[in-house]
């Protein structure tokens, strides 16, 4: 029997006040309305209804709604600690702040396109850097390539009759031994023998005013008699002008640049002496056996001293490329 009255007690026993309710009734009792609380806590009166409901609102966190309930709490003077208790146990399992999670979520993507947008300009200044060195690259090219095309495509006018096979000939005869006097072949190219030189001048006319002058001087320069050894005696002759052409001196020219300007000097043995392009301001000096085959991109911004004379190179045309022989013949 008593067993039976407990248990109608526990059935009739109302369950325990939630913390929405002790709030509700709690202001009932001063008789404070939901717009006076709501207008003290700076809340919407919703927002009141909701917590003595013990509802919760999805767009709302959870720790929001726990401070909420701690200033109604002490609005009221009830202790805040004992409401939170059993709101944690009233909602045993809060969810998630959705709106936390958005942000979190919007900031994540954010930072994925700013790594996209820095990998798309890195690609893009590549590009820009690429295409503008090979506009350098294609403009030095043009440059340089100009000069080369001009004294390819114009003829030497300093170009004269070859005479290598008359010294292919002579050799022969000589008896010096052409490796042991390296400039050997170099003054037989420039003095032939004077037998050949009679013999060409009784057979033929000159060829070109740059040949004439060196043959009426090496006639002149020799007596009679000389000629009667050359017709008895050629090899002897031949050997004697070869010793006296290997022992002419070099000669010193001066070049001085007010310009960027290409050049190419050959000396009378044809070996390349300067060639390409050299910088405003500088003063070269070369050595070498004249004559000089010179080529001057711009000639009237360069001055050249042959051997201690300055030389006059004013009456070429400016703008255009020079081409002479050193020394100048009048």
């Amino acid at each position: 029997m008593e067993f039976e009255d407990k248990q109608t007690d526990e059935a009739e026993s109302p369950p325990p006040p939630s913390p929405g309710t002790r709030l509700r009734v709690a202001r009932e009792q001063r008789g404070i309305s939901q717009q006076a609380v709501a207008e003290k806590l700076f809340l919407k009166v919703s927002q009141i209804a909701d917590i003595e409901a013990d509802r919760l609102d999805e767009r709302t966190s959870v720790t929001f709604t726990k401070g909420y309930i701690r200033l109604y709490a002490k609005l009221l003077g009830l202790d805040d600690k004992l409401l939170l208790d059993e709101f944690e146990t009233l909602h045993n399992a809060p969810k998630s702040p959705a709106k936390l999670q958005s942000f979190s979520k919007r900031v994540a993507k954010q930072a994925h396109d700013d790594r996209w947008m820095m990998v798309t300009y890195g690609i893009l200044f590549l590009l820009v850097a690429g295409v503008v060195l090979w506009w350098y690259q294609q403009s030095r090219d043009d440059g340089l390539s100009q000069p080369r095309e001009t004294s390819l495509v114009t003829p030497n006018p300093s170009a004269s009759v070859p005479v290598e096979p008359e010294v292919q000939q002579t050799l022969p005869q000589s008896g010096s031994d052409p490796a042991l006097n390296p400039e050997f072949e170099d003054t037989l190219v420039e003095e032939p023998p004077v037998a050949e030189l009679s013999q060409a001048a009784q057979t033929s006319s000159p060829v070109s005013g740059f040949e004439d002058e060196p043959v009426v001087e090496e006639n002149s320069s020799i007596a009679p008699g000389q000629n009667e050894v050359a017709q008895t005696d050629a090899p002897t002759q031949a050997s004697n002008t070869q010793v006296q052409s290997a022992d002419l001196p070099n000669v010193e020219v001066t070049f001085t640049f007010g310009a960027d300007c290409w050049v190419n000097i050959e000396d009378a043995n044809g070996e390349p002496i300067a060639y390409g392009v050299k910088q405003a301001g500088r003063i070269m000096t070369v050595r070498g056996v004249p004559p000089f085959d010179v080529t001057l991109g711009a000639p009237n911004d360069v001055a050249i001293v042959y051997d201690g004379e300055p030389v006059d190179i004013s009456s070429f045309q400016k703008g255009r490329t020079a081409r002479f022989s050193l020394p100048i013949q009048e």
